[in-house]
């Protein structure tokens, strides 16, 4: 038998640097798995890849950084996994495959009741995103407020939940009013328009919070609004840039509020824990999922040979996009 794999060629437009290519059925040795994958979770940085823009993985490869998937053989010394298990491929796997062969010692067997694979399939890449920001940066007690900025992007309706489940309130900017019941409904303590957040009157009322982290995933004159926002001393975490600029933060909230900018990189916080620590987050990650604590809105789903309009999907913003989109190998 043979599967189905996309094949990263060279970098370019998908249509020309993307190829679906038929692969031999995968034999495990003796430590290995070979799984199913049952969802993989796309973001941007898949468009990016593709065109060569960020150059996230080497061509030619298998792109897809997160996945789930399905044991469906295993290799005679595995002991931790048995087949039908549900596993979280682990991040920078190339998930966009039917098939896969790795390591058991990599894969985190997710617990039972499951999860809907769409919300597994994302909980890897901005999961642990969500749990470094809040966790790595700033020791926070019950009570304490964060704010952050595009709030309602998959990392920041993570941030909420988690945020929740520890006591810690959440000030939350987004740019449709269409967004408020949704994000109070994962648990956020408020929700504002960026527009608003411009107004004298609301600065204030957010000042006296006394919130000491903001977290920016838009960058230019948005981390600024930030450094007014927060309190003197207070430190900005800033892990993405939806405006496509650089931060922009004036000499005064640096030098007169002593605002302290940092920039934020997943990996970094892989680095400064054990394997066996990652996946107890990692499981961590899914057990949320499936208590629908972790929830991710899904704009669409397609088969592995509709990858095309999925890349077309994922370079859609705002409201014609308008969630996140996942790849369905095997259906």
């Amino acid at each position: 038998m043979s599967y189905l794999a996309l094949k990263l060629t060279h970098y370019g437009p998908p249509e020309s640097s993307l190829q679906l290519v038929e692969c031999e059925e995968e034999i495990p040795s003796s430590e290995e798995a070979v799984v199913h994958v049952d969802a993989v979770g796309m973001h941007i940085a898949d468009s990016l890849t593709a065109r060569g823009t960020e150059k996230l993985k080497e061509a030619p490869c298998i792109p897809g950084f997160e996945g789930v998937g399905t044991v469906k053989k295993l290799g005679s010394e595995t002991k931790e996994l048995k087949e039908g298990d549900k596993v979280l491929l682990p991040m920078g796997t190339g998930a966009m495959t039917q098939q896969i062969k790795l390591p058991a010692s990599l894969l985190t067997k997710v617990p039972e009741p499951y999860a809907p694979d769409e919300q597994l399939a994302l909980i890897t890449v901005n999961g642990f995103t969500a749990y470094f920001l809040l966790r790595d940066y700033l020791k926070l007690n019950e009570g304490d407020w964060i704010i952050q900025n595009a709030a309602n992007s998959n990392v920041g309706r993570y941030l909420i939940a988690m945020a929740k489940e520890e006591g810690i309130k959440t000030l939350n900017i987004v740019r449709r009013e269409s967004l408020y019941p949704e994000l109070i409904a994962l648990g956020a303590t408020e929700v504002i328009l960026d527009t608003d957040h411009e107004n004298e009157k609301i600065l204030e009322n957010i000042r006296s919070k006394n919130i000491k982290l903001g977290i920016d995933a838009v960058a230019g004159p948005a981390t600024e609004q930030l450094a007014r926002s927060i309190a003197e001393g207070g430190l900005i975490i800033n892990y993405g840039t939806v405006t496509k600029e650089m931060c922009h933060i004036s000499f005064w909230s640096l030098f007169r509020k002593k605002i302290t900018l940092r920039g934020m990189s997943t990996l970094n916080g892989f680095e400064t824990r054990t394997k066996e620590r990652v996946k107890e987050i990692h499981q961590s990650l899914a057990i949320m999922a499936n208590q629908s604590l972790l929830q991710t809105k899904i704009a669409a789903t397609y088969g592995i040979e509709d990858y095309l309009k999925a890349y077309d999907h994922i370079d859609r913003t705002g409201t014609e996009r308008d969630g996140k989109v996942v790849l369905l190998p095997n259906k």
